[in-house]
């Protein structure tokens, strides 16, 4: 009988693990902090690999300590400080971390600053902690009042140096701004969650829950197992795989050696389905493999390849290959199943700026997208006078973070570009376009858009922490009953156009977007929020524009910030 995500590999990993570490949750503001490291040191650190989200807290831990022992860093204050915080959040791998004490809360609680009740004795070590997120915001787009309200509770920790575990469960009751709510509306899920039931007037009431364990069998292979989400890239959107939609489970196996990194992901997720009463909801599965290496000490190259499909109730066995290509296994069945395949680069130099970006191919026919051969004209004329056939499917980014920009101390810019073709996610079959529980799993636009960011980050001090985002997109979306191309969930086969497609085709849409969020934290993972939003929708069609100012504040414990910023 076919096991569901290699059952047998899940095996063979709990007989023969000794140790692994759990991930920092995606978005936390961890990540800034050792990417700002890595950029200073002038090379890619070999801990972990910056391009695979989470990244593992030993490693983590072992590149802070690098950095912190290197004699030719020149680390501001704010780094140093960025470093003890480092230290804390990663207590159990750091000596310096462990060293962190203050007076306990009724003699049990807060023993450290980062955790309200922890235990660290040889061999087992666990810390629990509150998660809380209380907002409350005006929305001019609604005229009304918002709000979100978090609790719940994290823990993690390991035992014997035989496996770690982590388990986030919350619940939550919110009441987002318009632009938020009409996009509920429309793909019946919560941006970044899944199922929810109403709440009040206009409200959502629903749980995210997340938990895995990890495992190693060597020094260089890990597991990890469970239900959580996955990012590979290096900016600050993914073409390849992103975090922006509901968890899902999953068996990730890492292979780390010499100046190799290769990730294999086998995934069970949610298929296209209309909103409805309490059932058992349909499944597609996902395969996906990345492939880097690094050919020197400031470049890295990756390879990325996955596959969308759908079996009754049965996870495809041949695609459980970790070193076949998925598009010869693909025809090799018939070509049932919607594949990608993708490249990326990382480049790190002058100790203040990272290149990076990546190019992901959906579909490329050279005949079927140029004239050659059908023409009088030259062959450059051909190969730059393309039919713009709909079957070109493919996006690019391209990056730049730039951090003590102007030799300001604690000053990062980020800049970065975003396209995708028409089309480009979405298959023949629903069932299996490149989404999970109605929304996408790469870019939140979908596809068939342009997109620029720009992003300022300054933290002159450590409690204090700024940063103003803009972004600007153009979109070509779909009108009553039409395929633009732009959404992914649809079938490509009910295209509007066979040749003469472009990127914004359809109803062009044109939205800015800028973001303020001021936060102070005056404990470990304890922050105060001051947001403001703008955004502006310019549509072709009148009554889609929208023009929101949206003010905020909040209060967090133990949760990263997440923006609503499409």
């Amino acid at each position: 009988m076919r096991v569901v995500l290699g059952l047998g590999l899940w095996i063979i990993a709990i007989i023969s693990s000794f140790g692994q570490s759990v991930g920092i949750p995606l978005n936390h503001d961890a990540y800034r902090m050792l990417d700002r490291l890595e950029i200073k040191s002038g090379q890619l650190n070999t801990s972990y690999h910056s391009t695979m989200k989470p990244i593992d807290r030993l490693g983590a831990t072992r590149f802070t300590e690098k950095i912190d022992t290197a004699t030719d860093c020149d680390l501001s204050e704010v780094d140093l400080e960025n470093i003890d915080f480092l230290y804390e959040e990663n207590m159990e791998f750091s000596a310096k971390g462990r060293q962190t004490t203050r007076k306990p809360l009724l003699k049990i609680f807060y023993k450290h600053p980062a955790y309200l009740f922890h235990v660290d004795i040889p061999k087992f070590q666990m810390m629990i902690n509150p998660v809380i997120d209380l907002k409350f915001g005006y929305d001019t787009q609604s005229k009304g009042f918002k709000f979100l309200n978090t609790r719940g509770a994290e823990i993690r920790g390991n035992v014997d140096n035989i496996f770690g575990y982590y388990a986030y469960i919350t619940t939550k009751q919110a009441k987002y701004p318009e632009y938020v709510q009409q996009k509920i509306d429309s793909n019946k899920a919560i941006p970044g969650a899944g199922y929810y039931k109403p709440f009040k007037d206009g409200g959502y009431d629903y749980f995210v829950g997340r938990g895995y364990m990890t495992l190693t069998p060597t020094e260089h292979i890990g597991f990890t197992f469970g239900y959580d989400k996955n990012f590979i890239g290096d900016g600050y959107r993914s073409l390849f795989l992103s975090d922006w939609g509901n968890d899902y489970m999953f068996l990730k196996v890492n292979t780390r050696v010499w100046k190799i990194n290769y990730t294999n992901i086998f995934a069970e997720v949610i298929r296209e389905y209309p909103r409805r009463q309490d059932t058992i909801l349909p499944k597609k599965y996902m395969a996906m493999h990345h492939f880097s290496i690094a050919p020197t000490r400031w470049l890295s190259l990756g390879i990325f390849e996955s596959t969308v499909f759908s079996r009754p109730d049965v996870f495809e066995l041949q695609y459980l290959n970790p070193l076949i290509f998925y598009r010869s296994i693909e025809q090799a069945l018939g070509s049932p199943d919607n594949v990608f395949i993708g490249f990326n680069f990382k480049a790190n130099f002058a100790k203040h700026f990272s290149l990076y970006g990546q190019l992901i191919f959906d579909e490329l026919n050279f005949k079927e997208e140029f004239n050659f051969g059908e023409t009088d004209k030259s062959f450059f004329y051909e190969l730059t006078h393309p039919k713009r056939w709909w079957g070109t499917k493919f996006g690019t980014q391209l990056g730049l973070k730039y951090i003590d920009a102007f030799g300001v101390d604690n000053l990062d810019i980020q800049m970065e570009g975003n396209m995708v073709r028409p089309h480009t996610y979405q298959h023949y079959d629903i069932q299996t376009s490149y989404s999970h529980y109605n929304q996408s799993l790469a870019h939140p636009l979908g596809a068939n858009f342009t997109e620029l960011i720009t992003i300022i980050n300054y933290q002159p001090i450590r409690e204090l922490n700024l940063n103003l985002k803009y972004i600007h997109s153009v979109q070509g979306l779909d009108s009553m009953g039409s395929n633009w191309g732009s959404n992914v969930l649809l079938d490509y086969t009910t295209r509007e156009l066979e040749y003469g497609n472009y990127v914004q085709q359809g109803v062009e849409t044109k939205t800015n977007y800028v973001e303020f969020l001021a936060t102070y934290q005056p404990w470990h993972n304890v922050s105060i929020d001051f947001n403001y939003v703008f955004r502006k929708q310019n549509s072709e069609i009148d009554s889609r524009d929208q023009l929101t100012h949206f003010i905020n504040t909040g209060f967090r414990i133990n949760i990263p910030y997440k923006s609503m910023d499409y």
